[in-house]
């Protein structure tokens, strides 16, 4: 955090100290400057009032006020050094903060990344037939089958996660989680490189859910699969809508840097 401190206009204190002075010393050459300017003899009130004024100065000089008013303004100003100083550390702290944070964002979006497929080049490919075996999904309610399948598709058992998706999809077509269930069920096909399969589920997630926070995604993911099919004409229409339906966005970015590809640059 940033803290702006207000500094003590010391000096406009010191100026007063001066500026005190200062009249003091006018005030006791008075009667010559009077005298010398051929000015009226001063009355014997006013030669009294000046006497009086005088002696006020000469006590506060005796007090010591005026000393401890210049030690008061060291003080503060030792003080603000001091802020200052908190300060810049603070500031320091919080670029440190930041740059860590970036970097976490960035290992964040490789993962994500890394799951969605996008870096499975140097996998070894999955059969594209799976085996012919009933994968159940765990003895739980709709949140726990989800998160069950969902821990599977992260883990990178592909195969396992697609098994138990599909079956979820079938147990609760419309449930609260139905529709994060077929996007990552697609995503899941993606990543084993069964890119047709994949492109048919995120298709269905735009029809049956176009509500859902994964319509977005599951356009981009249409162009991309588009894309590795080789259906060229048909990703680009798929990301030049990802770039006018959410433009600013990381999927907008994300259909660029495709499209990029897709013109060979």
């Amino acid at each position: 955090m940033t803290g702006t401190v207000r500094e003590f206009p010391f000096g406009a204190c010191r100026r007063g100290l001066a500026g005190a002075l200062l009249a003091i010393g006018l005030l006791l050459q008075a009667p010559v400057v009077w005298a010398q300017a051929g000015s009226p003899v001063a009355t014997q009130h006013q030669l009294q009032m000046l006497e009086m004024r005088v002696e006020r100065v000469e006590r506060l000089l005796d007090s010591g006020v005026l000393t401890d008013m210049l030690r008061s303004v060291d003080d503060l100003q030792a003080e603000v050094r001091q802020l200052r100083g908190q300060v810049e550390q603070l500031d320091n702290e919080l670029r440190n903060l930041r740059t860590r944070q970036r970097d976490q964002f960035r290992n964040l979006d490789e993962r994500v990344g890394l799951v969605e497929g996008d870096m499975v080049g140097g996998r070894a490919p999955l059969p594209e037939a799976f085996p012919d075996f009933d994968e159940p999904l765990p003895d739980a309610d709709e949140q726990g089958a989800y998160e069950a399948a969902f821990d599977r598709l992260m883990g990178g058992d592909y195969e396992a996660a697609i098994l138990q998706l599909e079956r979820f999809m079938e147990r609760y077509p419309d449930g609260v989680y139905s529709a994060n269930a077929l996007y990552w069920l697609a995503e899941a096909k993606y990543a084993s490189r069964d890119y047709a399969g994949a492109l048919l589920d995120f298709e269905a997630v735009r029809t049956r859910f176009p509500g859902s926070d994964k319509a977005a995604d599951a356009l981009l993911k249409i162009g991309y699969s588009h894309f590795e099919l080789g259906n060229m004409d048909e990703a680009r229409r798929a990301l030049e809508q990802v770039l006018e339906d959410y433009s600013g966005t990381t999927l907008s970015r994300l259909a660029q840097d495709r499209l990029r590809r897709l013109d060979g640059r």
